[in-house]
């Protein structure tokens, strides 16, 4: 007897369904109809009274539960060995197909007929279905009882008709922000509507329960949380939390903040209240407030970057080392001997250290001290080969498979323009100039003029992010934009993304700036690139191709 599942409506219960085509009979029957028609007996196996599936020699009835226990078969699977039940036989329609049970059994790969994918193909094509694959079989294209679309979604979800996966994140959305008045707040509207125009509300509804950030959203929702950021602040600072503070701020939900200036004056509050002794703390608060944090260089857009926020937490910290170090051997601020100072800063970061030990002598501290000699700084390093990344940087230029357009586009200013990656990840649409069909970027005071294909890797960005609230409450200005709304990408990002291409930023800046000290005067690259004229100046003296000295050195 012949059959085929295809899709139509049941003639038992008239329901629209897949149905197991008899062509014999030239009827169809869906599987719970199927079902019903079984009779109801005593298992032999297992005692409970099922639907009957199968029979013993002697007409005991066999449950399906016990049936699949059960059952045995004389042909073992090529690939483990196992005697049972075959998923496929060697001599079937496939090339090569070989015996194999369940567990050794893959679908085959085929291009997929719903989403043009190549995958493994969960329903086999019919005279009336493509190939489907395991994706487009859970989540098959239907017209939605809703809005109308036609979408991915369930067939039954609502209440029997079917409904697409916007609708379906929609109605759950609104279920989580309306708040004890049976209304959305004002303010979370902004945070509604962008969830709900999420490209992909299928993964919205997959990971719905295991989202924390959406679940503080709930609290703040249900009045269970403030609306603030001092109550995301309470909250222990995972990316969770600053995911949801990032998307409130793009959403106009909450005041934009500094996050790195605050998130450093917090650290600057739980480091000091860490040391005991009050004069000590005094000394700490004061170096670390007003001398560390006070002084912490602002970028272009008047918020202190990553890399800044970074190395003023490594110098509070060195400082906090230190009067542990004094504590431990007894020592005080004005009897501490030159032998517990020379001890210290023979450890790592001396440049570090030493700079906190001047800093208290300036104050009046350490009495008993000599500052030790100055010691001659050392030439920068730089150990990428020149031949080798002007290869590497020509391969990015040219080959569109070579990376995406970020990454090569950041990675061609690190390896020609010596950029760093924090200056990179802040560029933003603003500092692209095209005049005259040329192209210009302003990374110092004077544009520099982009050679072409960079200029249109440039122009390209940015690239709109496929995930996420990012792509729904991006700020339009960043040429980088990072994965949580509103921000650009993160300079430590960037960094891993560069090393993955082989790129050390450091090594490939440094080998940057001396081609460019070597075949550009200072002030010019300066200009251009966006550093200071007295580092052009030492990098051109450091490649020999300065002549300032020359005079005096032949006198």
């Amino acid at each position: 007897m012949a059959s085929t599942i295809v899709r139509g409506t049941c003639f038992r219960c008239g329901r629209d369904k897949n149905l197991r085509w008899n062509h014999i009979l030239d009827r169809g029957e869906c599987r719970a109809c199927r079902a019903q028609r079984s009779p109801e007996e005593v298992c032999t196996g297992c005692g409970r009274t099922r639907r009957v599936n199968a029979r013993t020699d002697d007409g005991g009835a066999i449950c399906v539960t016990c049936y699949a226990r059960t059952r045995t078969a004389e042909d073992a699977c090529d690939e483990c060995g196992t005697l049972g039940p075959l998923a496929t036989r060697a001599g079937g329609k496939r090339a090569g197909s070989r015996n194999l049970c369940p567990r050794c059994y893959r679908n085959p790969k085929r291009v997929c007929g719903v989403c043009g994918r190549l995958k493994r193909i969960a329903l086999k094509a019919t005279a009336t279905t493509p190939d489907t694959c395991p994706t487009c079989y859970q989540a098959p294209v239907i017209d939605c009882s809703i809005c109308g679309r036609q979408a991915l979604g369930r067939r039954t979800t609502n209440h029997g008709r079917p409904r697409c996966f916007a609708c379906q994140a929609a109605q759950q959305i609104d279920a989580a922000l309306t708040g004890p008045g049976g209304t959305i707040r004002p303010e979370l509207k902004g945070v509604r509507d962008a969830l709900t125009e999420l490209r992909q509300p299928r993964s919205l509804l997959s990971n719905w329960r295991g989202l924390a950030s959406l679940r503080l959203l709930t609290d703040i929702a249900a009045g269970r949380l403030d609306l603030s950021h001092d109550a995301l602040d309470a909250q222990p600072q995972v990316s969770s939390v600053n995911y949801l503070r990032a998307m409130l701020v793009a959403a106009e939900a909450l005041p934009p903040r500094d996050e790195n200036a605050t998130r450093l004056h917090r650290y600057v509050t739980e480091t000091v209240a860490g040391i005991t002794d009050p004069e000590l703390r005094g000394v700490l608060t004061r170096y670390a407030r007003w001398h560390v944090a006070g002084r912490a260089k602002t970028n272009r857009h008047g918020r202190i970057s990553a890399h800044v926020a970074a190395r003023c937490r490594g110098d509070i910290q060195t400082a906090k080392s230190f009067l542990d170090h004094l504590t431990a051997y007894g020592h005080d601020l004005d009897d501490c001997p030159q032998a517990c100072i020379d001890a210290w800063l023979g450890g790592p970061s001396r440049s570090a250290r030493l700079s906190f030990i001047r800093w208290l002598k300036r104050g009046g501290y350490l009495p008993r001290v000599r500052l030790p000699e100055p010691i001659a700084p050392k030439d920068p390093g730089h150990d990428a080969d020149p031949d080798e990344q002007l290869a590497l940087a020509r391969r990015l230029l040219h080959d569109p498979d070579s990376a995406s357009i970020e990454d090569r586009a950041a990675a061609c200013l690190i390896l020609l323009y010596a950029q760093p990656a924090a200056k990179i990840a802040a560029l933003t649409t603003s500092d692209i100039k095209v005049s005259d069909g040329d192209t210009y970027l302003a990374l110092g005071p004077e544009p520099l003029l982009l050679i072409p294909p960079l200029d249109a890797l440039v122009t390209a960005l940015p690239v709109a992010k496929p995930f996420g609230t990012a792509s729904t409450l991006a700020d339009p200005r960043w040429l980088f934009t990072g994965k949580n709304a509103g921000t650009h990408l993160h300079p430590t990002s960037l960094m891993a993304r560069m090393n993955r291409l082989g790129i050390i930023t450091r090594a490939s800046r440094n080998t940057a700036l001396l081609h460019l000290a070597s075949t550009t005067p200072p002030a010019v690259f300066a200009s251009l690139t966006g550093i200071s004229i007295g580092t052009a100046t030492r990098w051109a003296e450091l490649t020999g191709s300065a002549w300032n000295n020359y005079a005096g050195a032949r006198r």
